[in-house]
């Protein structure tokens, strides 16, 4: 059921960005996929951490982007300054207990700093964070009106 789940949510995501001329959905759709859990307990956890992971990554591009403007780009001051916002944003989310949503927070920032043209970084990080939310609410939903019923098995314990 999770499968089926999974391809419906990328799909409802996928229609979602067509109808609202959004500009990629791969976000939203990746999204869906890592939130899109067995349980709604665990989608839930796992929704919070990878939307908190995008805003996290987010908003350290943004510090990032202030620090090059304000120090320029050259090779050391990126050699400095992103290592050390990598690991402050790490620490963050550690401390928030938010795990999960270290890689896909790394996997924004450094998108948004290396991939992104600078005069529209602004407007990705925010579009990001966007479709990370379009995502979870799909999983959300998938859950909520497809919800998985299954029955333990005795001799099985969870971990």
């Amino acid at each position: 059921m999770r499968t089926i789940k999974t391809g419906l949510s990328v799909f409802v995501c996928i229609l979602i960005s067509f109808i609202f001329n959004r500009d990629t959905y791969v976000v939203s759709s990746i999204t869906a996929v890592f939130t899109l859990r067995e349980d709604m307990y665990n989608t839930l956890k796992f929704g919070r951490h990878r939307v908190v992971g995008n805003i996290m990554g987010a908003l350290f591009s943004v510090v990032a982007i202030f620090i090059f403007q304000q120090f320029g780009d050259g090779d050391l001051v990126q050699l400095i300054a992103i290592p050390l916002l990598v690991t402050g944003m790490i620490w963050l989310l550690s401390t928030a207990h938010c795990y999960e949503g270290t890689v896909g927070a790394c996997a924004t920032f450094l998108t948004i700093l290396f991939m992104i043209p600078d005069n529209q970084s602004y407007t990705y990080a925010l579009a990001r964070v966007v479709d990370s939310f379009i995502g979870m609410f799909v999983a959300f939903g998938m859950n909520i009106a497809l919800p998985c019923k299954y029955k333990k098995l005795d001799g099985f314990k969870d971990k």
